[in-house]
This record gives structure tokens, C-alpha cells and sequence, in this order.
């Protein structure tokens, strides 16, 4: 190994009957399951007593060239924009976006049951197969005191809150 460089095994996959794009699309996420391997098993004993858990995922499907991304225009608020042509970029590090240096993501899911070494869960934004490379339950001190958003978050959240009648799951 070099120095400075970062070994990291998949612990599982995501495994879902959702396609990319209806995964990619959809507001609240989809259902699925989180296949653990076997030799990990023993490490999801009494993650079932929790309602949510942390999924961390590594983005395999996150071309060389994306990586270079630095500066997007979040598709959700593009989404929702009265002119998309308006949004303006902001920098990968303030967004969601898969596509930045290191395509690690950290997805917070429903916990709906166990069996064995595989977790069924609703709210996935991860895509069938994605490799995941750790688990944490979800717990109080993630949500942290005093939340705050830049005003361009606030105010795509408040439309969106509007349209369809409900708070971002985020």
C-alpha cells in the first residue's frame, strides 16, 4: 500500500427492483434491501431496534471525468425553479450531488426489518448494486441543535414545502 492511500472493502450491496432513473427521480426514495455479506453478519446484531440507519455508499457509477466536478446547479432546486436557467452553481461540497471528488454518499434510511444479513428499508436514494461500505445507526446527535441553511436552500425548500405539500426528507 502507499502512503496516503485509503483500502476500503464493501461490508454489502444495494439491491432494489427500482431503475437508475426511478431511483434518481424520486422524491421520498424508493424501497430496497441492503445485502450484507456474510462474513459481516455478525455486525448487524440489534441494529434492528432502531428505526433509521446511516447507509454509507461508495458511487461506482461515477464517471473519472465527474469526479473533476466542482461547481453544479442541484437538481432538485432546478427541478423546482421557475427558471432552471436562473439556478445559478454552487460548489459540490454545499449539495447532494454524487458527482465530486470522492463519490462517497451517506444516506439516511428506514430501518423497515431484518432477515439475517439483509435489511429491508424505504428511502433509498442509492442505486441497485452500489457497493456499501459501512453502517451507523441513526441516532439524536446527528440531527444536531441549531440546523441552519443558505437563504437558496431555505427558499427552494419553502416551494417545495408549496408544491407538494410537504418538507424535504433532507
Amino acid at each position: 500500500m502507499r502512503e496516503n492511500e485509503i483500502v476500503i472493502r464493501p461490508i454489502g450491496r444495494i439491491r432494489t427492483l427500482h431503475t437508475d432513473a426511478e431511483v434518481k427521480e424520486s422524491f421520498d426514495g424508493v424501497p430496497g434491501e441492503i445485502e450484507v455479506f456474510e462474513e459481516y453478519s455478525d455486525g448487524l446484531e440489534g441494529l434492528e431496534g432502531f428505526s433509521h440507519i446511516v447507509i454509507v455508499a461508495y458511487l461506482d457509477k461515477v464517471t473519472v471525468e465527474n469526479r473533476k466536478v466542482l461547481k453544479v446547479r442541484p437538481r432538485w432546486i432546478v427541478k423546482y425553479a421557475e427558471d432552471p436557467n436562473a439556478v445559478l452553481p454552487v460548489g459540490v461540497f454545499n449539495t447532494r450531488s454524487p458527482h465530486r471528488p470522492n463519490p462517497v454518499a451517506l444516506s439516511v434510511v428506514r430501518l423497515m426489518r431484518r432477515r439475517g444479513n439483509v435489511l429491508e428499508v424505504d428511502g433509498l436514494d442509492l442505486f441497485d448494486g452500489t457497493p456499501v461500505i459501512d453502517l451507523k445507526p441513526y441516532v439524536p446527535m446527528d440531527q444536531g441543535e441549531e440546523v441552519r441553511f443558505p437563504p437558496w436552500f431555505s427558499e427552494m425548500r419553502a416551494k417545495v414545502r408549496r408544491e407538494k405539500g410537504r418538507d424535504l426528507t433532507f
